[in-house]
């Protein structure tokens, strides 16, 4: 991840260890995943303890780059409010 931003120049990092508390963040969204997992597993899969293991691990691996920057992103938007007015849309973010 970047340091700063590029076009507003804010630096992520506001202190030491900020991003300790995406972990909790990390967490939840795999607990949520793990949960989806149950709940179909319950509903419809009905696939042997073995295989859901499987499966859930697979899932978390794969998206754990996804979750990783997610949580991330929800910890820092506790902390700093985009701005619209000041920059505007996302599309013109990006051109500028």
């Amino acid at each position: 991840m970047k340091s700063d931003c590029d076009h507003c120049g804010l630096h992520y990092e506001r202190e030491p260890g900020f991003f300790y508390g995406a972990m909790y963040v990390s967490y939840a969204i795999t607990a949520i995943i793990l949960f989806i997992w149950l709940v179909s597993d319950l509903l419809w899969l009905h696939q042997e303890p073995e295989v859901l293991f499987g499966w859930v691990v697979l899932t978390v691996l794969l998206t754990f780059p996804l979750i990783f920057r997610w949580a991330r992103i929800i910890w820092l938007n506790f902390f700093i409010r985009f701005d619209k007015l000041k920059y505007g849309s996302k599309s013109e973010m990006i051109h500028s």
